[in-house]
């Protein structure tokens, strides 16, 4: 971790500590760096007196080793997603990158000097100490297959030379994934992320074909089912969009499984040009569909089988590690965006959104990166500054605050209390159920 160039101090006034109850009883979750104990008799009968205050404050400081929350930092780069491609074989009416034209913004495909040279400035600038990921996005990154292929011979090629750890990812719909691909995926270290809605009536609803008279769904099958029979070294992981209305959430996650996805995950629309993002009215019901979604995975836990539904078994895995941090993801920190012109941003989904560009293939901007990074810091976040989760949620998607809600906020925190309850409930049920499972697939 790199040392703060600057301190952005926390509300006083934040709470330290949250109460929550589960089957096992009463607990406290002690925010900054996540901490959880079971509570005592003396202490679940007695209200937030002094005494208990002071022992929570305590408990709430930071141990030897552990980075204080209110540091802002640039780590060096280590993750970078190519927007390869700026179109797409489908037409999905919420697509936040417009096809991969992001608005007019990226209308050409990359070329390979530009791919070349931020592989090299990720090369230069990345830590030897630490894995190196090249990722693969769009519009659909295997219409532009040839430049995808030769950037991952590249970098492997470049990886082995200086003895560095380089993994790969991409995300697609997986409708046109041919021979080649198969095998150049399955031989390297590649998380594979696969947008698939549901089954086929949902999938080619939300995700028709745009110029194709198969259907979506008929195609994903087709293509993307024989790497989730053999992935080879790839980890291949389902994830569905959740629009507005579309809430049967258990039947489209058992229509993905079904498929022989070892796990699927969901992202709710906050935002979306067709107006099909989630209301405030929406945010309850999708809580609703979620927990209903988690519970037959929590009794596969039990069981001691993993939890297929990534949001849960991602959630889980924080709170055992005891994650705590300010920011959400590591946009503008260890992970950049860079665009079919060699413009770096903070995030895949800012392309062309001049507030999130910090640099290009020659270098990155401090001064711009320091700003981003400290304007986005969950302290520096009027709405985040005095919640109990705020250092579980980190004040969410960067691109997405403008969309934020107290009915969206609400979403999260009552997700979070679900979640807390079952850690505690499926520690006790299996105590050594996260021994081999510490470390979260992102």
């Amino acid at each position: 971790m790199s040392s703060p160039f600057a301190i952005i101090e926390g509300d006083p006034s934040a709470p330290l500590f949250r109460r929550f109850r589960s089957d096992q009883g009463e607990h406290v979750l002690i925010v900054p760096h996540s901490r959880i104990f079971d509570l005592p008799g003396e202490l679940t009968s007695s209200e937030d007196d002094q005494e208990s205050i002071s022992l929570f404050s305590a408990l709430a400081q930071s141990a030897f080793g552990e980075e204080e929350l209110d540091g802002v930092a640039a780590p060096s780069p280590q993750s970078i997603s190519l927007n390869v491609s700026s179109s797409c074989n489908l037409s999905c009416s919420y697509c936040y990158a417009a096809r991969g034209s992001f608005q007019g913004a990226q209308p050409n495909p990359m070329s390979w000097q530009v791919a070349k040279g931020a592989v090299d400035r990720l090369f230069l600038e990345a830590s030897s100490h630490s894995p190196i990921t090249v990722g693969f996005l769009g519009g659909e990154p295997f219409v532009n297959r040839s430049l995808v292929h030769r950037v991952v011979e590249y970098a492997s090629s470049k990886a082995l030379r200086r003895q560095l750890n380089v993994r790969f990812s991409v995300t697609t719909n997986g409708t046109l994934l041919n021979d080649a691909d198969l095998a150049l995926i399955r031989n390297h270290q590649f998380a594979v992320t696969v947008s698939i809605d549901g089954g086929s009536q949902v999938q080619n609803q939300q995700r028709p074909a745009a110029n194709s008279a198969k259907a979506s769904f008929d195609q994903l099958i087709t293509a993307a089912g024989q790497l989730v029979k053999n992935p080879g070294r790839a980890h291949v992981s389902a994830r569905a969009t959740v629009k507005r209305g579309e809430f049967r959430l258990c039947e489209r996650f058992d229509d993905i499984v079904a498929l022989g996805y070892e796990e699927a995950g969901f992202a709710p629309l906050r935002s979306s040009a067709d107006g099909s993002a989630l209301l405030d009215d929406d945010w309850p019901r999708y809580l609703d569909a979620m927990i209903e979604a988690a519970k037959p995975e929590l009794d596969r836990a039990r069981q001691g089988l993993p939890i297929r539904l990534t949001n849960l078994a991602v959630a889980l895995k924080q709170i055992h590690r005891g994650a705590s941090s300010p920011y959400p993801c590591g946009a503008g920190g260890g992970y950049f965006s860079v665009s079919a012109s060699g413009e770096w941003y903070a995030c895949h989904r800012a392309i062309g959104n001049s507030q999130f560009r910090l640099g290009d293939n020659d270098g990155l901007s401090s001064s711009l990166r320091n700003s981003f990074l400290i304007d986005r810091h969950v302290h520096s976040q009027a709405a985040c500054r005095t919640c109990w989760a705020r250092y579980l949620c980190s004040g969410g998607c960067h691109q997405e605050a403008s969309s934020r809600s107290d009915s969206s906020c609400g979403f999260i925190r009552g997700w979070l209390d679900f979640c807390l309850a079952s850690y505690c409930e499926l520690t006790a049920a299996v105590p050594d159920y996260f021994s081999d499972r510490t470390e979260a697939r992102l």
